[in-house]
């Protein structure tokens, strides 16, 4: 979970993960260095140079680019990522670039994939 205090004036993060958590709904741009773990509702353009995780309960919707992708939830859009991992379970509807692509068992893909 992220928690944020002023130093200067400035926002920091004081954690390594940000957490969407379950009930809230966001929609907008985020631009992040750390992990983000999705168990809320997430819509928007996505960018972060760590690892997305959209768990059990967790949905994002719109484009997304990070270093690596866990679907365990649903995701539907862009992902443009190094790794992308859709678990059983999991739900991923739109479109992948990726230099790998893993899909378990009892899991949904439904879209293309570029690697």
């Amino acid at each position: 979970m992220a928690i944020f205090t002023k130093d200067d004036g400035r926002t920091v993060s004081s954690s390594e993960t940000t957490l969407i958590a379950i009930g809230a709904s966001i929609k907008g741009e985020f631009v992040l260095e750390s992990r983000l773990h999705v168990d809320g509702e997430l819509e928007g353009t996505i960018s972060s140079s760590s690892v997305i995780v959209i768990g059990k309960k967790g949905r994002i919707k719109g484009d997304l680019k990070s270093e690596k992708l866990v679907v365990s939830g649903e995701f539907e859009g862009s992902a443009d990522c190094s790794y992308v991992e859709v678990l059983a379970g999991g739900k991923f509807i739109g479109n992948v670039l990726s230099k790998e692509l893993m899909i378990e068992s009892k899991a949904y893909f439904q879209g293309q994939s570029n690697i």
